[in-house]
């Protein structure tokens, strides 16, 4: 059977450890250590949840902060669906502005305020994708179930709407529960490659950039970093969120890039670094662009392989998704879901 599964559902069954009525959840936990970690060691056996032991688990919610430990805070505390699942990894490798027009879609008062049954079409659509990933097309079981209505209220549901589904859910508040997210990867993250300092080595920097790809190039890599890199040189929290920020534009960036393979012109470190704010609207340090630019000159003349750059991140944000269609592709189908 997990051979028919798609690659995300494999990863979500990998990591989750509650199931109920044949449904199974992650606990926030889980969910963490599906972004942090490339696989699961040791786990235990899943555990069979009773209506009452699903109150007990989402009471966690009520004491947990809303800023960037939401999900730490909660622990084991907390249920997601695997529709939910798929939703929260977009929101950690695309740009918010495809979630904006969304809402602003899916907003027939024109207030920014959605409510629980807009929001779950929005899910619907996000986790429409993984029927593309399907191994066996005519899985249809599995694909029926990624896009079924939760029968029992989630973490998810309950900080956006309630507990009885009442609220309305602001695009601000949503919009700050986004950057909260990626801002908990990003410091998890860091502690983990920074071997919990406060700040990060350059070479510890490189072993994250390369750490979930598949790329054969791994030891050019390593071999510029030995060779580029000096030692007691470091990258700051900051730094690195700033970059985390730039790899969720990675398309936009792309073509920002492209003008520079038509004209058949090198990309230098100003060149690199001038496409990045086009595309993002923020600068990246020189200090981080300078270690990016060592680790990926190939062949020392000072001038990015963009190409293989754009190649390794590319699968490095696909750890969490696996092939992905356009946001903008998901946009046009939330309209026309808007329609039925």
């Amino acid at each position: 059977m997990i051979g028919k599964l798609s690659l995300r559902k494999q990863r979500f069954m990998q990591f989750s450890s509650l199931e109920h009525e044949g449904e199974y959840y992650m606990t926030p936990r889980d969910f963490l250590f599906s972004v942090m970690f490339e696989q699961m060691e040791r786990k235990t056996s899943v555990r069979k949840l009773t209506k009452k032991d699903i109150e007990d688990t989402l009471s966690g919610i009520q004491t947990a902060g809303c800023g960037s430990t939401f999900f730490r805070d909660l622990g084991d505390k907390g249920l997601i669906s695997y529709t939910e699942y798929l939703f929260l990894l977009t929101i950690l490798t695309k740009p918010h502005s495809g979630f904006h027009v969304a809402f602003k879609m899916l907003d027939t008062d024109g207030n920014e305020m959605i409510e629980k049954r807009e929001f779950f079409k929005l899910q619907k659509i996000i986790s429409k994708q993984d029927d593309m990933m399907t191994v066996n097309t005519n899985e249809t079981g599995c694909q029926e179930a990624t896009v079924k209505e939760p029968e029992i209220n989630t973490t998810l549901q309950m900080r956006f709407f309630g507990k009885r589904g009442q609220r309305k859910l602001h695009y601000k508040e949503f919009r700050r529960f986004m950057e909260n997210l990626q801002t908990e990867i990003q410091e998890m993250e860091f502690l983990q490659f920074s071997k919990g300092l406060s700040f990060m080595r350059k070479e510890d920097f490189a072993e994250w950039l390369l750490f979930f790809t598949n790329t054969e190039n791994k030891d050019i890599y390593w071999k510029n970093v030995r060779e580029k890199l000096s030692a007691g040189e470091s990258i700051s929290l900051d730094e690195f969120k700033s970059f985390c920020h730039f790899t969720t534009q990675l398309e936009d960036f792309a073509i920002a890039m492209q003008m520079f393979s038509l004209a058949h012109r090198p990309v230098r470190l100003a060149e690199f670094k001038r496409a990045v704010k086009v595309a993002t609207g923020q600068e990246l340090s020189n200090n981080i662009l300078d270690t990016v630019f060592k680790i990926f000159d190939l062949d020392g003349d000072e001038c990015l392989s963009h190409e293989e750059f754009l190649g390794v991140k590319k699968q490095n944000a696909s750890r969490f998704m696996g092939a992905t269609t356009s946001e903008y592709t998901r946009i046009l189908e939330v309209c026309e879901e808007r329609k039925h």
